[in-house]
């Protein structure tokens, strides 16, 4: 014991000092790490466990507008963006058209601890899903991120303790260790009996330290008042600056919601019906021309001629139409404005607009017609030119980069618009040519080729609803079926080009005879008619048939061959709906054929009806 004290008394006691101090300062470091490293775990901890909902609130917007809007570059330095985040080794997006973006390549020493995979939606109704996100985190990542932050930390404090211990060493030996070093001497030199040591130095250096403490005083308060000037300087910046981010801020507002209109009006036109794209286009100009101000918003459209087809805008109250300034306006005389559409594909004209040939003379064209500025966006597809979008103003205004860079998207969703309407008129025409020969092909379809009645498919088609509805409702419905006489005969002795003129000259006659609206004709074999009757009963069915053997009879068509008569002559057979006994349709038809046969059987050119 006696041995450590002796040596720590024989040890400088600015040294002592110096090393108790940097002990205490030691443990304090050592714990402000600890605490540092321990709340910086959990911190990240915390953000790593929360990184898939920053992604989905924070990044997956920003990437679906990208995506959304082609921006490739912009997609990657987002996935770079992501892949920044502590705990993240890797960002991969894959579109739904198999394009694959990342934040950088694939890292193979890196084994995730889980992978996190979100779908990129767009903010539609309904949503639109782009693609898929795929995260990988790793949390060897994190802990080699939170070791290297304690090191860095360690490394901080260690420096800061040297520093600290070589100034408090300097502040010692100068402010301490020397005034008692000099006092030390002096009391060394004093001896009993001996002069006292004189006054004259203790009041130099009283003199010297109030002087020093009066030029401190007055340097003081030099630093003051330039502190003051500082302050006053710093607070006229900062009412500057403050005054310069709200006007960046309200531009970037005004930008935001211009782009969210852009945004809303592309959504709209995407569902718009051919049938109401003209009072969408006249809606969204509207909310174009009101949202920027302007007097007027307009949309040409041209025709192969370049000349203008079609006009689609939106003017302020009390401004003039721009058909009725296309009037007052000879684009063929015009100097700078045509010539510069006709080379640029965006035309700008304000106070800004460089100047060239006929730009004053442009200028004091339109300041008569109440034109100040004004943006032309070309329209078109493909490189080929559909028309022109844009606005004019009544007083100057500069039209910023982004805001034009904004009418050139609207200028681009038009040409879309346009394109897809051209595309939706050529569909509906398209359409209306297969519905119209759908509807040809159907009629001629149930109409028999030779003589323009209804054939056996339009027939087999009517009779099952014509028979329910008389035996639901209990209306009468007669059949009447007919064959030519010994038609055989006629086109051996005569030929088939005879016969086929014999038929159609019948089913004229069968034509004539049955006239009523809901009467159906229809040739269901080769010489063979059959009539549908609904609302006849047997006498009226049995009338008509009469009246249609002797139409057919007084046609007097030569028939040579035919042992019934020396022209053509047909055989009739009747039936008529009887509930009692007619449960179906075939069952009215196999009486109706049943009384054919036994019209053949007694002689033919004759009416039976069935019993």
């Amino acid at each position: 014991m006696s041995t450590s004290a002796d040596a720590a008394s024989e040890t400088p006691l600015v040294r002592q000092v110096v090393g108790r101090v940097l002990l205490c300062l030691s443990l304090l470091s050592i714990a402000v790490v600890g605490w540092q490293t321990w709340r910086g775990y959990h911190t990240e901890i915390e953000h790593a466990g929360s990184i898939e909902r920053l992604i989905r609130d924070q990044y997956m917007p920003i990437l679906a507008q990208n995506v959304w809007d082609v921006d490739l570059p912009s997609a990657e330095k987002t996935l770079q963006a992501i892949a920044t985040h502590p705990g993240v080794a890797y960002a991969e997006l894959t579109t739904d058209s198999d394009q694959r973006l990342s934040s950088s390549r694939l890292p193979m020493t890196v084994k995730p601890t889980r992978v996190v995979e979100v779908p990129l939606m767009l903010g539609h109704r309904p949503p639109v899903k782009l693609g898929t996100l795929r995260v990988m985190l790793s949390y060897a990542t994190l802990y080699a991120h939170i070791r290297d932050e304690a090191l860095q930390n360690a490394l901080v404090q260690l420096l800061q303790l040297a520093l600290v211990a070589l100034l408090l060493a300097l502040a010692l030996n100068h402010y301490f260790t020397a005034p008692l070093n000099t006092l030390t001497e002096h009391l060394r030199r004093y001896r009993l009996g001996a002069a006292v040591l004189p006054d004259t130095r203790r009041c130099h250096e009283l003199d010297a330290l109030v002087d020093a403490f009066g030029d401190l005083q007055d340097r003081l308060a030099d630093k003051n008042a330039e502190g003051l000037r500082a302050c006053e300087e710093l607070a006229a910046h900062r009412d500057r600056l403050a005054e310069l981010v709200a006007i960046r801020t309200a531009e970037l507002d005004h930008l935001n919601r211009f782009q969210q209109l852009v945004s809303e009006l592309s959504t709209r036109f995407i569902n718009v019906t051919e049938d109401a794209l003209d009072a969408t286009l006249a809606e969204a100009l509207a909310r174009i021309g009101g949202f920027l101000g302007v007097q007027r918003c307009y949309l040409f459209i041209l025709d192969s001629r370049l000349a203008v087809q079609e006009t689609h805008e939106w003017h302020a109250a009390q401004s003039r139409s721009v058909n009725e300034l296309l009037t007052l306006y000879s684009a063929d005389a015009s100097p700078w404005l045509v010539p510069q559409l006709a080379r640029h594909s965006v035309v700008i004209l304000d106070a800004h607009t460089p100047d060239s040939h006929g730009l004053g003379q442009e200028q004091l064209t339109l300041s008569l017609l109440g034109i100040a500025t004004l943006v032309l966006v070309k329209v078109r597809v493909s490189h080929v030119p559909l028309g022109f979008f844009g606005c004019d103003t009544a007083t100057p205004r500069v039209w910023g980069e982004q805001e034009v860079a904004l009418l050139r998207l609207i200028g681009e969703m038009l040409a879309n618009v346009m394109a897809r309407r051209h595309q939706l008129r050529a569909l509906q025409a398209a359409r209306q040519d297969l519905e119209d020969s759908n509807a040809r092909l159907h009629r001629q379809a149930r109409r028999d080729a030779l003589t323009g009645l209804a054939n056996r498919l339009h027939f087999d088609e009517i009779k099952r609803p014509l028979f329910d509805s008389a035996l639901l409702n209990r209306t009468p419905l007669s059949l009447v079926l007919c064959d030519v006489d010994h038609f055989k005969l006629y086109n051996d002795r005569y030929g088939h080009p005879r016969g086929d003129t014999c038929l159609a000259r019948v089913s004229e006659a069968l034509r004539a005879v049955f006239r009523r609206s809901n009467d159906l004709v229809a040739r269901i074999g080769g010489e063979e008619f059959i009539v549908i009757l609904p609302g006849a009963d047997t006498h009226l069915a049995q009338e008509l048939a009469e009246e249609m053997r002797e139409a057919v009879a007084e046609l007097d068509i030569e028939h040579a061959a035919s042992p019934v008569a020396p022209c053509v002559t047909v055989s009739v057979g009747v039936a008529t709906l009887d509930a009692a006994r007619h449960h179906n349709i075939e069952a009215l038809i196999n009486d109706v054929d049943t009384a054919l046969y036994r019209a053949k059987q007694q002689g033919r050119n004759r009416v039976i009806s069935a019993e």
